[in-house]
Order: C-alpha cells, then structure tokens, then sequence
C-alpha cells in the first residue's frame, strides 16, 4: 500500500481545492475525475485513503465503492471517504452498505475535511491478539500469523474464506471473545480506532458481510449472534 490519497471528483476546483490543502499539510496526493479512472488508479497505486465522490461519470461512486470492496480484483482495505451534495439519509445508507468509512455532504469546511481524513488515517487494530495465535469456536478456526480463516459445515467438510482486513479484525475480536457479547462501542474501537468518525451502521455493514461468507443460513445465523442493546457475540 502506497502513502497516497486518492481524490476522486469531477468538479475539478473542488479536487483542486481539497488536493492544495492536503497536500499543505504534507499528504500525497493523486487526482482523477470520474469513476473509470478512479478504479484504474486504486488498483495501481493501492492507495492509503480514497476521498471519493458519489455523483461521477462513467462509473458512479456508489460503484466505485462497491468494487473496491468487494471485488476479488481491487478488495481494497484503505478508508472511503464519501463526498456527495446530496443530504439525503437514504444516499447516506447506501454508502456506508456499499462499504465507505465516512461521509461528508457537500459544501464542507476544508479543516473538517482535513480532521477526518487524519482520524480515518490514524485507525488501527487494538485487537491484544497474539500474531502467533490460532482461534476456534464452533466450527470456525482462525490462524492469525497466516491470516487464514476456515468453516466447517455440519458435515464435517472444510473450506477457507477470504475475508477483507477489516472482516478478519471484526471475526478476530469476536473469536477472542466468543459465547460472550462484545459491545458495539468496544467493536468500534477494537477494530476501527477510538477516533472514528464514521457512522456504526459500517459495523453492522461488515458483520452482514462476515454472515455472508461465514453461515450457511446468513439471515439465521449460526455463529453471528445479534445481542440487541449491546453488540455481537460469537455462539459457541
């Protein structure tokens, strides 16, 4: 992964804009202006946090979003964040359910747009997991140095799941703590920082995602546990 930010905008005084006060404050940047090129661009350079507008040509931001996170091609752990005119709670959702970390509605102040870029920059695990460890429960494993996950089905068959960094830290947490509930607030920490801006709606995003790959019967989940009015758990 590259030092670069990526600024995806087709209003070019505004790219420009954000790129001089980044860039002021000692970023790298790189410049694009519409959704086809940002996809090029994010797979090249790998870039440390994409700044991507949803109102694009060629190929929106929503779209955007959603193949960085989700096709096997890009899978891109980097924070998204989202810039869009529109203040709509409904365009809100959708970004945080196509994955972006954060979402910031046009206009905004370039010293807000600075402060978030720096927190979603500052985000690391604080998962206290040794790199040596493996973790089961159920029958899911995890060994943590290979950075690899296995299920078995009730059968007693194995297969691997690929799952997105910020999916293995949430699994990894959960796994620490299994048959006991996690709550939302400490989940957020764990695995995106005690400066996160976003919105919690991205940790119910990826425990949908990790219920994907994970259950067989994702909207009855086995392993996945709902504790509402507090968190997660991980059933053993």
């Amino acid at each position: 992964m590259s030092d670069t930010i990526l600024i995806v905008d087709d209003e070019r005084i505004l790219a420009d804009t954000i790129a001089f006060n980044l860039r002021k404050e000692g970023f790298e940047v790189v410049l694009t202006h519409d959704g086809e090129s940002a996809l090029a661009l994010a797979k090249s350079l790998q870039p440390r946090l994409v700044i991507l507008d949803l109102m694009l040509p060629k190929v929106s931001g929503w779209e955007v979003c959603r193949a960085l996170r989700q096709s096997p091609e890009y899978q891109l752990d980097s924070p998204i964040l989202m810039l869009t005119a529109r203040g709509e709670e409904a365009d809100k959702v959708l970004g945080l359910e196509m994955g972006a970390d954060d979402y910031l509605v046009k206009p905004f102040g370039m010293r807000e747009l600075v402060a978030r870029v720096r927190a979603l920059l500052r985000r690391q695990t604080k998962a206290a997991v040794s790199e040596e460890q493996v973790l089961r429960a159920g029958r899911v494993e995890m060994d943590v140095a290979k950075h690899e996950v296995r299920v078995q089905s009730p059968e007693g068959d194995e297969r691997e799941v690929n799952l997105s960094l910020k999916e293995f830290e949430l699994l990894r947490v959960l796994l620490g703590s299994a048959g006991h509930a996690v709550p939302r607030e400490i989940l957020l920490e764990r695995v995106w920082g005690d400066d996160f801006y976003g919105d919690e709606r991205t940790l119910d995003v990826h425990i949908r995602w990790l219920r994907e790959k994970l259950e067989q019967n994702p909207s009855q989940p086995e392993f996945l546990q709902t504790v509402r009015g507090v968190g997660y758990k991980f059933r053993t």
